[in-house]
């Protein structure tokens, strides 16, 4: 009766608009005050123990390096690069959209980040050219989903924090996720844009492919530095985050030359604002996810799933239903809190790996990213554009499919996460 109360308060408070962080605390506080057995002092302990781990202190400095990673050019450079090798081809600048979503998720490590950085740019010149904006945002929208998948990836620091798995590993394990994602979506936008006779860019020239790559090249080994550092043994995922700032800063302050003490004090503050609504979601998430397990949530949904089927292949359906119809209407940190421990623990208990479950999980999710209601990218590209999120959806439904194709692949084709991770960071 309480767990359904408290979800209850957290589905209404939701639905009236309130930020989840609040919504989800309000909903623990009535849980605590109704059960008349848990002491209310456990919240400010749940809260202060869901953010005391140092794996979070990666969380901020991966979105200060992507602040400062737009003020010191870095995305431009990426898309020019891009825009060298693809831009000639069917689709033009959707193929750029693509591709620079495809780098720039090797040094943000999140989708919002790389969704406004590249249609901020983009979204623009795509409409000058005859694009329409709906469908130059969809494309935008849809390719930013790459950019957790893709090593560094913020919420795969989350999520290895929830249920201590390798963050290493989970890094790995998105590399040929990721790679398979963009290609995917490449070939969607390759076909659409072919069919609708939409623009090309002339084909770069020799000359102009060797400018964008020298004038690029520093910006295009930042991935490599970074997650290289975290495989490499030399930094820890947390350590890694501050070589993405350092370096970031570097290639700002001595390279290029336009990052200022101004600028940089302007994206600290813009980060320690979504880092304090990121921290409070956690904080307030975890208190959450300790009344949930208290009240049996987990042995409720274990036995639910196993009362349909208890053949594994059935069960991984059904989670990938669950996790696409909350990504649909919850934002992703209070998902991976609440639900991730109680998931993990049944499926690891039929065998699978936690790394498997991490990728896809996580992929569920993004794709969640391009679906209304919430669709956190699509009013990222809404804000940009000025188009309505439904119309945008209309011109992302190619990629929503194409996406869940590549989420059956993972699903059922372990093999395609986990050889990366089993031949560069072997589980002990």
């Amino acid at each position: 009766m309480l767990l359904t109360i408290m979800m209850v308060v957290l589905i209404v408070f939701s639905l009236i608009g309130m930020e989840i962080a609040w919504a989800i605390g309000f909903a623990s506080i009535a849980y605590i005050l109704l059960s008349g057995n848990v002491p209310l002092v456990q919240m400010a302990q749940g809260m202060t123990e869901g953010v005391d781990q140092f794996v979070l202190v990666g969380i901020p400095l991966f979105i200060l390096a992507g602040e400062l990673m737009n003020m010191a050019g870095v995305t431009q450079r990426l898309i020019a690069v891009a825009a060298a090798f693809v831009g000639h081809l069917h689709g033009g600048l959707a193929n750029v959209g693509v591709w620079a979503n495809f780098i720039m998720s090797g040094i943000s490590g999140s989708s919002l980040a790389d969704a406004a950085a590249t249609g901020t740019v983009l979204v623009p010149e795509m409409t000058k050219r005859g694009f329409p904006p709906a469908f130059s945002s969809a494309v935008i929208a849809s390719a930013a989903t790459v950019g957790p998948i893709i090593p560094p990836s913020i919420v795969f620091v989350l999520l290895g924090a929830i249920v201590d798995v390798s963050i290493g590993r989970l890094f790995i394990g998105g590399l040929m996720p990721g790679f398979i994602m963009s290609v995917s979506m490449f070939a969607v936008t390759w076909y659409i844009c072919r069919k609708r006779d939409y623009p090309r860019e002339p084909k770069a020239t020799f000359t102009q492919v060797r400018v964008a790559i020298w004038d690029g090249a520093a910006a295009l080994i930042a991935p490599v530095i970074i997650v290289g550092s975290i495989v490499g043994g030399i930094a820890t995922p947390t350590e890694g985050a501050a070589v993405a700032v350092f370096y970031v800063l570097f290639l700002g302050v001595f390279v290029y030359r336009n990052i200022h003490w101004k600028q940089i004090v302007e994206a600290a503050g813009t980060t320690a604002l979504a880092s304090s609504v990121i921290m409070l979601t956690v904080a307030t998430s975890w208190i959450f996810a300790q009344l949930a397990v208290l009240a049996q949530l987990g042995v409720i949904l274990t036995d639910a799933m196993k009362s349909i089927s208890e053949e594994p292949w059935v069960l991984l359906l059904l989670f990938n239903i669950l996790m696409l119809i909350l990504g649909m209407i919850m934002e992703i940190v209070p998902i991976l809190l609440i639900l991730a421990p109680i998931m993990f623990k049944l499926f690891v208990g039929f065998g699978y790996d936690p790394v498997h479950l991490g990728v896809m999980m996580v992929l569920n999710l993004m794709i969640g990213m391009i679906t209304p209601p919430i669709g956190l990218n699509l009013f990222v590209l809404s804000a940009i554009s000025k188009v309505g999120v439904i119309e945008m959806f209309r011109e992302a439904i190619p990629y929503f499919f194409v996406l869940l194709a590549v989420l059956g692949l993972i699903t059922y084709v372990p093999w395609v996460t986990l050889f990366l991770p089993d031949i560069i960071i072997p589980s002990r």
